[in-house]
């Protein structure tokens, strides 16, 4: 079969063909722009049979660009196989399979839709035959190839090749939600968990002594730009060095580290309150460090008018870090200093009620922190160039 032949096809999520059939029209709606807009100029996309999309674009890449779009499970490189009858229609699968199947266990998957005069069983039995006969064994419970041909009607299809999508809501099907962003390896996997599930997000990051607020930026681009089609993301610089400084001098260090996260939590409820965003996002995993204990989230839950989301609250460091890894932001994140320890490197507490911990937070004037909100610095991340926003 010619190269020029081969086309395209994304698996949607099940996440959007469960929905009813109004709701999976309007995320299909937002799917088919997020894949334009990932896909780039001159990019087709339609609707296929059997819970797909099919597309083509002039794009080097278009097989990763789709699947780094939400709401697509798979994406499948096809081959089309001409066929007048179930012998024809096998001949032509076997021989695409052949090459893949030679020395090892195969089984084949026929999905027919449409009136024929034979059954898929018949199809899988005569395409198991031949490519027997070019030296594959079969095995139906735990093939080394699963020889894979769609038929819609009069046209088939083989699958020639199966890259795993992102799955989830389309991004932007959610309503948004605002990410304390520190640059480090956390705090991007949980935007991504939320862009997972179709939320669109924005970034705040705090400026403190020991702060990258361009390398921050620099991760969520990173992030963006692989993952983010169809969206228009906008980060916050949130200079808190003075309100720091006050921290310092009127909190005890056993409490300071969990009363900066309270001024955090205030600012950026407060942003996210001007942007009319409806939640807080953190990377914030349950015991990972003292002020992420039970009874220290619970404080900062307090510390925002807004709900506080935590999707990596289950999630043992070891977790996180592959998912860093796997969606591509883990090793520029690696390269971020060390969160600001403002403890002196004595013991800290891991338990304060939340009335103590919000009390020493507020020996800091509002004025401070808010003054800090009303001059920050926001960027369109797609705008983002490194050096823009160094501290």
């Amino acid at each position: 079969m010619a190269e020029q032949d081969e086309f395209l096809v994304g698996v949607l999520s099940s996440d959007i063909f469960l929905k009813s059939r109004r709701t999976r029209a309007a995320m299909l709606r937002v799917l088919f722009d997020n894949l334009r807009a990932g896909l780039g100029p001159g990019a087709t996309v339609r609707r296929w049979p059997g819970h797909r999309v099919r597309f083509a674009s002039p794009a080097p890449d278009p097989i990763g660009a789709a699947s780094r779009t939400f709401g697509i499970a798979a994406v499948q490189r096809m081959v089309p196989v001409p066929f007048e009858d179930v012998d024809e229609l096998a001949e032509g699968v076997a021989a695409l399979a052949a090459p893949a199947v030679a020395g090892r266990s195969f089984a084949v998957r026929p999905r027919r839709r449409g009136p024929h005069p034979w059954r898929s069983h018949d199809l899988a039995v005569r395409v198991g035959d031949l490519l027997r006969a070019c030296g594959g064994s079969v095995d139906l419970t735990a093939p080394e190839v699963t020889v894979e041909v769609r038929i819609e009607g009069d046209e088939a299809a083989y699958v020639a090749d199966t890259v795993p999508g992102a799955g989830g809501l389309p991004l932007g099907t959610q309503d948004g939600a605002l990410v304390l962003l520190s640059g480090g390896i956390d705090s991007p996997v949980a935007a991504w968990m939320m862009m997972s599930r179709g939320c669109p997000v924005d970034m705040v990051h705090f400026v403190l002594e020991c702060a990258q607020g361009d390398h921050a930026l620099a991760v969520a681009y990173r992030l963006w730009s692989e993952w983010g089609a169809g969206s228009m993301p906008v980060a916050h610089l949130v200079d808190l060095r003075p309100a720091v400084d006050v921290l310092v001098s009127e909190v005890g260090p056993k409490l300071r580290q969990v009363a900066l996260k309270v001024l955090m939590m205030r600012a950026a409820a407060s942003i996210a309150a001007e942007e009319r965003i409806a939640a807080l996002v953190t990377g914030e995993s349950l015991g990972q460090v003292s002020s992420q204990t039970l009874a220290h989230l619970a404080a900062l839950s307090q510390a925002s008018p807004l709900p506080v989301l935590r999707p990596l609250l289950g999630l043992p460091k070891s977790e996180i870090v592959r998912r860093a890894i796997e969606i591509g932001t883990h090793d520029l994140s690696s390269r971020a200093r060390e969160v600001c320890d403002l403890s002196g490197g004595g013991p800290v507490e891991v338990a304060a009620a939340p009335s103590r911990v919000l009390s020493s937070a507020d020996s800091v004037p509002v004025d401070l922190w808010s003054e800090a909100v009303t001059r920050r610095r926001r960027f369109l991340l797609a705008e983002w160039l490194p050096g823009m926003t160094a501290d």
